[in-house]
């Protein structure tokens, strides 16, 4: 996918910086510029980006949000509203936004956004898009563990177990592969015989002594086989966000 320009709109140096350093780990995203107040902004959105990420508390800004009226939240540019606190996720969700996001911003909760703007701006016309980020569901004994997509790093097989890297930790369940992988959704791709990685987490693929590496954006590096660099190398234009 061609890179995504955003715009990031917000007083509060702190949070900015935070928000920056999380956008940071996605190589396919351009920051476009940062501002502080409305007017700024409104100057700045001359060439809107593809996604701005709102301060909802932005001095100057209107109660309305009027500077893209004529759009419904599902039409670039993408506004992504952020707030300190939870009871403005109504307003702007119902009002203006594509999403919010609580701050302090989590990687998790950034992550989801990601992956849901990256498919709405990639989607033909006529397909539906859902908000929603798909479920992964795991049996797990007599339980079954249900992971949001987005949050999921990879997933490493050691015999009849798996292991799931999550953004928030890692699970161990009993299954295989060979097993899961017709289940997943297509950003789930095998580079190992042990080992399936989530391409929305990719940040950089890099040679080094004859040996492909894959970093995630949890700074992981996972090495890539020869058996299955062809098919990876075919992926990578789409899921590198």
């Amino acid at each position: 996918m061609p890179t995504l320009k955003l715009m990031v709109a917000d007083s509060d140096l702190q949070s900015c910086r935070h928000l920056l350093g999380l956008l940071s780990y996605y190589p396919n995203l351009q920051l476009q510029s940062c501002c502080h107040d409305y007017d700024e902004l409104q100057q700045q959105c001359k060439e809107p980006p593809d996604l701005i990420f709102l301060d909802m508390h932005l001095p100057g800004l209107p109660d309305e949000q009027l500077l893209f009226s004529d759009k419904t939240p599902y039409q670039p540019p993408l506004l992504i509203a952020q707030s300190h606190r939870e009871q403005d996720a109504y307003h702007a969700v119902e009002s203006y936004a594509f999403n919010f996001l609580l701050k302090p911003v989590s990687r998790l909760h950034l992550a989801r956004t990601l992956m849901n703007a990256h498919s709405l701006l990639r989607q033909q016309p006529e397909q539906s898009y859902s908000p929603y980020p798909a479920k992964l569901k795991f049996h797990n004994g007599h339980s079954m563990l249900s992971l949001d997509e987005p949050g999921v790093l990879m997933i490493q097989s050691a015999g009849n177990y798996l292991c799931i890297h999550t953004t928030d930790g890692n699970h161990v369940v009993r299954d295989t592969l060979k097993a899961i992988l017709p289940r997943l959704p297509k950003c789930f791709v095998q580079i190992h015989r042990s080992t399936l990685v989530n391409l929305h987490h990719l940040k950089q693929l890099s040679l080094q002594r004859g040996v492909y590496l894959l970093e995630l954006t949890d700074h992981s590096l996972v090495p890539v086989s020869r058996r299955f660099k062809r098919e990876l190398q075919s992926l990578l234009r789409d899921y590198l966000i």
